[in-house]
């Protein structure tokens, strides 16, 4: 019995490790044709690689061909063989055995064959051969043979400008391709078949050898053959008329109507191909044909002796084997995975996928090492900035801000060359590198950011760029990013929507800028900065029942600086909020200590943009009137025009929360922004001040005038003109109905005791 069991549980392991080592056989089959497969495809990507390079490498010196020829139609066979010496064409690239050129002639010439009257006639004009090649070359330069009349493949190629090519067979023996490139007056190609045609003189023909570029790319490789062949070539129709000379005949039996190109030889039996295509001028197709695998090699082989191993051995080692190596491969290939992803995040924008600035910095320093190696100054950095760009931020929301940035970057793209970079630094800033030509590639980035952007808001919205350029060698990256990045302020500052090229005094300007912005965040602290007052006068009393409260700098070393010099540099800098705080609560202290002294005048203040979008304006107002005591109806704060329609929605709702609170508002500077009668009546405003620029010149600007006194007026509003200098100005301005005025005619803006003095000497001149 015990006999019969063990020999039953033989043959129950038996029955069990025989279906399990025919399984494990047939999958380890499968396994080794996989990677007989891959290995086949790493070795046909490696040649396809090298033909592709090959192939890239025949069209770009087929286009620089064209590209001279063009620019160059007259030059000479001599000339024409310097250029290919000089280009080192024999040593640098393989292949090579030579050029010819065919120019199109459109008036009649003797001596043509096959003889004719023609609209125009092909007519070998220049060639030059390789080492070893000038009897194949010699084939296809016949002099005086009208190549037409072989083929209708150059007339083709002129209408559509592209590239074509054909193979030949050589003196030699050798498949040759023969690249064909229109050429065109200027070296460019026509955008359309009329200009093209118009256009066109002549074609270059390439001539290259098949055999060493095909047999460089499968060397100490055998059992491969490599064909190269050009997808939907066009089949050249030959014509050989009647009585055809011999030189026509012999060029038309070397054409081939295929285009295919082969080497190496691969021996019977199963065999695996690999089809490439190549992105040239024109698509070509890299076939790689290889040999399966024989011997030990053979899947069929290797799972025999798999069977017969793990009969012997056992399940668990080939188990234990498939977890280790399987999970091995998994685990590089995650490994993999992750550091190609970690290392694109780190050299890119996350959300335009551009270059970021540490990949831009690398770009510039190989843009500066390849123009020191070529003795070339034409190398330019341009920095761009949105105009604008925080408006639509605030308007929109940054959702739709990020949508701008990646239509904008692509906008670019499509107006740069295949050879400029373009990289986002961060926010709104932009930068493209560029080899020559940075002038024409500026206007054309403004030119194509002015039309309106259609981001699904229901409005489309229109930004404008400025754009700073420097050009020319530097010691460093970051010496031409800084250059391009002055000059972009100088663009700004210039009106924006422009763009401005570098100029070695804007770096005196800047460095002195950058000082003066320095000295300016410590002004407050070292008490350099103080206040004077400008009395405002009521055109109908005489009185002064106001004054303009103006803010001074008098600097340590420069002495005092205009304001124009550094309110702008305040408010780039972020500075003037804490400016603005200091000059509301000078201004009320120095309101509330005259209405003490019972000569109370109600005091105005400048708000500035940044201020205006400072979430705590409010609050710092409130603060000054509660510490100095003044009464909020004393208090009069200016907004320009142009401030408060930059966001007219944002910009009312902060003006109703201030005049709630008591404080009075003007519109300064009315006349010179761009708000609509339905924004004005939004803004809970008490007065209107006309800009001084109309009062300059108050004969010429006498209807606007009048038309803003009575807007004014209609609105229940006062208005205030500023920058009254003549007695003239004074009396037109009374005649217009205008309430009120400042200027020189009256006073210089003051300090206090002079203002006080002022105060008690005024006696009202037309009450």
């Amino acid at each position: 019995m015990r006999t019969k069991a063990r020999t039953w549980t033989a043959w129950l392991l038996l029955a069990v490790f025989i279906p399990i080592a025919v399984t494990t056989a047939w999958l380890w089959r499968g396994q080794v044709k996989r990677q007989n497969d891959q290995a086949f495809t790493a070795q046909a990507a490696s040649i396809g690689a090298s033909v592709t390079t090959a192939v890239r490498r025949m069209d770009d010196l087929t286009l620089a061909a064209r590209t001279l020829l063009g620019s160059r139609p007259e030059m000479t066979d001599a000339e024409f063989n310097r250029w290919y010496h000089s280009m080192g064409v024999d040593q640098r690239f393989a292949g090579v055995a030579g050029f010819s050129y065919v120019e199109l002639v459109r008036e009649q010439r003797e001596g043509v064959y096959p003889a004719g009257d023609r609209p125009y006639y092909c007519l070998p004009k220049l060639g030059v051969a390789g080492p070893g090649m000038s009897e194949t070359l010699s084939e296809i330069t016949v002099p005086g043979l009208d190549l037409c009349q072989l083929t209708k493949l150059l007339g083709e190629t002129r209408d559509s400008g592209e590239f074509s090519a054909f193979v030949v067979t050589s003196s030699h023996g050798h498949e040759m391709f023969e690249v064909i490139a229109p050429v065109y007056d200027g070296g460019g190609v026509p955008g359309s078949v009329d200009a093209r045609r118009a256009d066109a003189t002549g074609w270059i023909i390439g001539l290259f050898d098949a055999e060493p570029i095909l047999a460089s790319a499968v060397s100490r490789q055998g059992g491969v053959a490599v064909s190269l062949e050009r997808e939907h070539a066009a089949v050249p129709e030959y014509r050989v008329p009647t009585g055809a000379g011999a030189a026509f005949r012999t060029l038309s039996e070397t054409m081939h109507t295929a285009s295919v190109a082969r080497v190496g030889s691969v021996p019977r039996g199963d065999r695996m191909t690999q089809r490439i295509s190549v992105e040239a001028d024109g698509r070509w197709t890299v076939s790689i044909t290889g040999a399966e695998p024989t011997g030990i090699g053979d899947p069929e082989v290797q799972a025999t002796l798999v069977l017969v191993i793990w009969l012997t051995l056992g399940l668990l080692a080939f188990f234990l084997m498939q977890v280790l190596a399987h999970g091995r491969a998994r685990a590089l290939k995650m490994v993999d995975e992750k550091t190609g992803q970690l290392r694109h995040q780190a050299l890119h924008d996350a959300l335009t996928g551009l270059p970021n600035r540490a990949l831009i910095m690398d770009r510039t320093e190989q843009m500066l090492l390849h123009a020191r190696r070529h003795a070339t100054t034409d190398v330019s950095a341009m920095f761009i900035d949105l105009d604008g760009f925080k408006g639509v931020n605030d308007t929109f929301g940054h959702p739709v801000g990020d949508e701008l940035l990646c239509v904008v970057a692509n906008r670019i793209k499509n107006v740069l060359r295949e050879t400029d970079t373009i990289g986002r630094l961060g926010g709104d800033e932009f930068v493209v590198l560029v080899e020559g030509g940075a002038v024409k590639i500026a206007e054309r980035i403004v030119g194509v950011l002015q039309e309106p952007f259609d981001l699904g808001t229901g409005t489309p919205v229109t930004i404008t760029a400025s754009i700073g350029i420097a050009t020319g060698h530097r010691e460093a990256a970051k010496d031409l990013l800084r250059d391009a990045d002055i000059a972009l302020y100088e663009a700004k500052g210039a009106g924006r929507n422009r763009y401005a090229e570098f100029r070695h005094e804007m770096h005196i300007a800047a460095h002195e800028r950058l000082e003066l912005g320095s000295d300016l965040r410590c002004a407050l602290a070292r008490e350099e900065l103080f206040l004077v007052y400008q009395p405002i006068i009521d055109f109908e009393t005489g009185e002064m029942p106001a004054a303009e409260a103006l803010l001074r700098w008098q600097h340590p070393t420069r002495g005092l600086i205009p304001p124009m010099e550094f309110i702008a540099l305040a408010e780039e800098t972020g500075v003037i909020v804490d400016i603005g705080a200091w000059v509301l609560e000078t201004a009320c202290e120095q309101a509330a200590q005259w209405a003490e002294a019972g000569r109370p005048i109600r005091i105005s203040v400048n708000v500035s943009a940044r201020q205006l979008d400072d979430p705590g304006l409010v609050t710092t107002v409130h603060h000054a009137l509660h510490r100095s005591g003044l009464e909020p109806d004393l208090l009069s704060l200016e907004i320009t025009e142009t401030a408060l329609m930059r966001d007219a929605e944002a910009a009312a709702a902060i003006l109703r929360e201030l005049r709630a609170s008591g404080v009075r508002l003007a519109i300064d500077d009315f006349g010179t922004g761009y708000s609509s009668l339905a924004y004005l009546q939004q803004f809970p405003v008490n007065a209107l001040k006309i800009d001084r620029t109309f009062i300059s010149t108050c004969d010429t600007h006498d209807p606007l005038i009048a038309t803003l006194v009575q807007l004014g007026r209609s609105l229940g509003l006062v208005t205030i003109a500023e920058g009254v200098e003549e007695e003239s100005q004074l009396e037109r301005l009374r005649e217009l109905g205008c309430d009120r005025g400042q200027g020189y005619l009256f006073a210089p803006p003051l300090e206090v005791a002079a203002l006080e003095r002022f105060m008690a000497e005024h006696t009202p001149a037309f009450a």
